[in-house]
């Protein structure tokens, strides 16, 4: 596996620049809540710092490029293929960057759509890459402030937003998010967590 200095700079070669920063600011936001909740900081940052690594090959090209590297499409997928730069990034985590580790995988995987069943690492980017400073929308203050003592409230709330937002724009709901939302939102009530 190549270091983090070698991975981002192999990144700063072979994204857009502002998705390049986009990277960095994800990275320093994730590497801050890590710290906070204790997760492990290796982990995250790799993550982090890959989560988009995929979006190196331009999203009309996504299905292409999941077909000739054999990576399963879902229908969800097929029809809303900027969804794939997820998995293209795993593939390219994996055989780019020499990443072996299912937990930063499973983050760089689940960091657009969620899911179920997610760890800390995941949850952290997840987090991360909606709440990075370059990002703005109504409530993302109360959202950051959050995150820093309650990561599940935190994503319960980012799962809403994110639902509304997709159903507002007549854009397609991955299962995942869904799925993730709902689990979480069961754990709540027989806790009896208000959300």
């Amino acid at each position: 596996m190549l270091t983090i200095k070698e991975m981002e700079a192999l990144l700063e070669k072979s994204l857009q620049h502002k998705r390049f920063e986009h990277s960095l600011a994800v990275f320093d936001t994730a590497v801050e809540l890590a710290r906070i909740h204790g997760a492990d900081e290796e982990k995250v940052a790799i993550a982090a710092l890959l989560h988009d690594c995929g979006r190196e090959i331009p999203t009309r090209r996504n299905l292409a490029q999941a077909a000739e590297l054999g990576i399963p499409i879902d229908e969800i997928e097929a029809n809303q293929p900027i969804l794939l730069h997820a998995k293209l990034g795993v593939h390219y985590a994996q055989h780019k960057y020499g990443v072996a580790d299912k937990e930063i995988l499973d983050a760089i995987l689940y960091h657009t759509t969620g899911a179920p069943g997610m760890t800390q690492t995941a949850v952290i980017v997840y987090l991360a890459d909606l709440l990075e400073p370059k990002r703005g929308f109504y409530g993302i203050d109360e959202m950051r402030s959050l995150a820093k003592t309650d990561l599940e409230k935190t994503l319960l709330k980012a799962y809403a937003m994110t639902i509304r937002y997709l159903l507002e724009h007549d854009l397609l709901i991955h299962p995942n998010c869904i799925y993730g939302r709902n689990e979480l939102a069961i754990k709540f009530k027989q806790m009896n967590r208000t959300f």
